[in-house]
């Protein structure tokens, strides 16, 4: 993770970047997401949180519970940060409307709960991109 290490977040380019390779030592075994927080100068922490064996559409309780984590995170540890998450799961083919969804979702509640998160990444065996626009519509 060194590399990982030396990689200031501040562009989408660059949180791409981080993901990717955070990605190459992550066991993607079920639907997870990960989240990072990242300090007020670009520094991402060195912990990155992943919760997985989530269902495949989001479910109010879980949403709201996974962002109070995000947000008590967010809070305690980096204030005047920001938050970046990804989405990940095994297989291959475009993203799931349960994915935009989960996205979606908690950003929504992120948002409301102030706190500052990048656009979304999603990622499968074959790749890794931000959720744009479009994709949270669907």
């Amino acid at each position: 993770m060194d590399a990982v290490a030396m990689i200031l977040v501040q562009t989408e380019a660059d949180l791409t970047r981080f993901w990717r390779l955070v990605r190459a030592g992550l066991d993607v075994p079920s639907p997870q997401v990960s989240f990072v927080l990242i300090d007020a100068h670009g520094a991402p922490s060195p912990q990155v949180t992943t919760i997985d064996g989530l269902p495949p559409r989001p479910v109010t309780q879980v949403v709201e519970q996974l962002s109070e984590v995000i947000e008590e995170s967010y809070r305690r540890l980096t204030p005047g940060g920001t938050v970046g998450l990804l989405w990940s799961r095994p297989g291959r083919g475009p993203i799931r409307a349960g994915e935009s969804a989960w996205m979606r979702r908690v950003g929504e509640s992120l948002r409301r709960r102030r706190v500052i998160a990048w656009p979304a990444h999603v990622a499968n065996d074959a790749y890794l991109r931000v959720v744009g626009a479009d994709d949270l519509a669907a």
